[in-house]
């Protein structure tokens, strides 16, 4: 009897072991209850705040970015579509579009070339559903900037921010029409910064994850200041979250040379330059292949005012320095004609500070 007892406890012990370990491992198995997940009062406040001031921001953004229509050729001469009907052309196609952003009182329109080139007419569509037709003002092409006016009262332009104080990293919002989609907002990074040859335009780029798509170019790339640090250019075919950006000082300087002279007036450097090679630095005795070679400065240059001397070796320009002929190329195209700009050049196995004022381009 005593050990059926016995027996009998170390059953109910092994039973009771057995429930309370399955009971332990379906509480910790068990998925929390997210209607239990709560904010703390203080978070709640910060992230109402924040959404606030994002909403705010979008809202003083919006009106100033402007949808853009290019009218192609032949769509409005009928000679030619009574020719592309008489040699089997289809009807014309969709029309282009793209994006843009009003950057002054006046009503001018800041976008890509590329949207508005070869265009017979160009209309813009305010945030506000107005449809207004776009005088073409002038562009530059190495740059794919093309500047617009137009005519109507209520504009709200923004402020160009400062695109050499951008850092990797920092928030942004893209704004425009993408695909057709009007009135578009998407956040991201700068991703990078100084990207090179990713569109037909000369300029150095920024990168950002902001989600940009066809319909976007033109339009601005702003900071949480409302400021236009880039206008949005082209996206990368092979990968997603990968868009470019024309810095927004580059954009600044072909605006205001447009508007004032009717073109933009290149600076000036004034010598025939090439970019050195690991062999080339070797032959000519340098510790790299960092810098540019001067091959020739011409007459009256600002080079040639500056004593820069061929054979020099240019390796810092306006206090930033020089890799390649694209980098220089670059600066100066960034420095304001009449800027005084102090540089660095290598000269028979010493470094030497030089300056100079870079002037207009001449015409030709």
């Amino acid at each position: 009897m005593k050990s059926l007892l016995r027996f009998l406890l170390f059953v109910v012990i092994a039973a009771a072991a057995v429930g309370g370990l399955y009971l332990w491992k379906n509480t910790r198995s068990k998925p929390v209850d997210e209607t239990t997940v709560s904010i703390a009062p203080s978070n709640r406040s910060l992230l109402t705040a924040l959404d606030r001031e994002f909403t705010t921001l979008v809202n003083q953004v919006l009106p100033s970015v402007v949808s853009i229509e290019a009218i192609p050729v032949d769509t409005v001469d009928p000679r030619l579509q009574m020719l592309r009907l008489l040699f089997g052309g289809n009807e014309p196609g969709a029309r282009p579009s793209g994006s843009g952003v009003i950057v002054s009182d006046s009503g001018h329109v800041v976008t890509n070339l590329h949207v508005v080139n070869n265009a017979s007419a160009v209309q813009v569509q305010l945030a506000d559903g107005r449809t207004l037709p776009a005088k073409f003002v002038g562009a530059d092409g190495p740059s794919d900037i093309a500047l617009l006016k137009i005519e109507a009262d209520g504009l709200q332009p923004l402020p160009f921010g400062n695109s050499d104080k951008v850092n990797v990293g920092q928030m942004v919002f893209a704004v425009g029409n993408p695909l057709g989609l009007q009135e578009t907002v998407t956040q991201g990074i700068i991703s990078a910064k100084g990207r090179r040859a990713l569109s037909e335009a000369a300029n150095e780029f920024f990168q950002t994850d902001a989600a940009v798509n066809p319909g976007n170019s033109g339009g601005p790339l702003v900071n949480l200041e409302g400021e236009i640090i880039g206008i949005n250019n082209s996206i990368s075919p092979q990968g997603q979250g990968i868009g470019f950006a024309i810095p927004s000082n580059t954009v600044r300087r072909v605006f205001e040379s447009i508007r004032d002279h009717g073109r933009f007036i290149r600076p000036w450097f004034g010598a025939y330059m090439r970019s050195l090679t690991p062999q080339l630095a070797q032959q000519l005795g340098l510790p790299d292949a960092s810098g540019v070679l001067v091959m020739l400065t011409y007459e009256g240059s600002p080079a040639e005012k500056g004593g820069v001397k061929p054979g020099d070796v240019i390796i810092e320009f306006n206090g930033k320095p020089i890799r390649d002929l694209i980098e220089l190329r670059n600066r100066v195209a960034e420095t304001d004609i009449g800027q005084k700009v102090a540089m660095r050049v290598r000269r028979a196995g010493q470094e030497l500070s030089l300056q100079t004022v870079l002037a207009a381009e001449p015409t030709r």
